[in-house]
């Protein structure tokens, strides 16, 4: 990736040359990783904003330490996701794809997580951040498109790497 302290420590700046450069490095897949932290991280702010408004609502804390949660999840994927790939680039095995399709998994699941919890935020969110909500939805959905595609495309290479069944 051409930095050793992660995805999660890249100045934007440098997170965007990295995707676009033409060596190994990052991604569709880190990229889809860093939307889905951006989608918890407007819901955060929902939460985190409406939390001050209604301070003793237990249920916008949990849902905000949830998000947090899926937030550095999601930004540990996406370097994990960055060297699935390198890896595959370089190696073209099965046990390469195998990983880069397991770390798929891992971002599908924290989706699946942050779309539960956005559904259970969403009706205690103040009417003032209903933006950051609609942010949160998109910004989930095109993760969730990314991911899908990327998995679709290591199964295809799977299939290629992978003997036929019965030989």
């Amino acid at each position: 990736m051409g930095n050793s302290s992660g995805i999660a420590q890249m100045r934007v700046e440098e997170l965007i040359e990295a995707i676009a450069g033409r060596s190994l490095s990052a991604g569709a897949g880190a990229a889809g990783a860093v939307t889905l932290a951006l989608a918890a991280a407007c819901a955060s702010k929902a939460a985190a904003i409406s939390i001050k408004h209604q301070p003793a609502n237990a249920a916008l804390q949990r849902s905000l330490d949830i998000l947090e949660r899926i937030a550095r999840f999601a930004l540990s994927g996406a370097d994990r996701d960055a060297e699935a790939f390198a890896t595959l680039l370089k190696e073209h095995t099965l046990g390469a794809v195998t990983e880069l399709l397991r770390e798929g998994d891992r971002i599908i699941r924290l989706i699946d997580i942050l779309a539960d919890t956005v559904e259970k935020l969403a009706p205690q969110v103040e009417p003032n951040m209903a933006g950051d909500l609609v942010a949160t939805r998109v910004l989930m959905e095109a993760a969730r498109r990314i991911q899908l595609n990327n998995s679709a495309a290591a199964e295809a290479q799977k299939a290629r790497i992978a003997p036929p069944e019965g030989r």
